[in-house]
């Protein structure tokens, strides 16, 4: 019988947990960023805690996808950050208008 292979969960963390730390990277000037000429957006540059969150947010659900079932505490610890990360973004985004 062959083996169960894990390609799909770890391609959904790859694109899912790479956007996030791309945003992260980019929260922390390791990635350069030019302002554009005009902006639409509630946040004009990537240098805001609101950013920082949804990039958390990013990596944590990228990360629920090749966290085995059996390290129970690990998986909360994550599902626990991916909500605290992303109610703090939102609540902040709309805070900020």
């Amino acid at each position: 019988m062959a083996e169960p292979t894990r390609r799909g969960p770890l391609l959904i963390f790859l694109l899912v947990g790479g956007m996030g730390l791309f945003i992260i990277l980019l929260y922390a000037g390791v990635v350069p960023w030019r302002p554009s000429g005009r902006c639409r957006a509630v946040f004009c540059d990537p240098y805001h805690w609101q950013v920082l969150c949804f990039g958390i947010t990013f990596v944590c659900a990228g990360l629920s996808f090749v966290i085995p079932r059996h390290w129970k505490s690990v998986g909360v610890l994550c599902s626990l950050t991916l909500l605290v990360s992303f109610v703090a973004g939102l609540v902040g985004s709309f805070w900020a208008r």
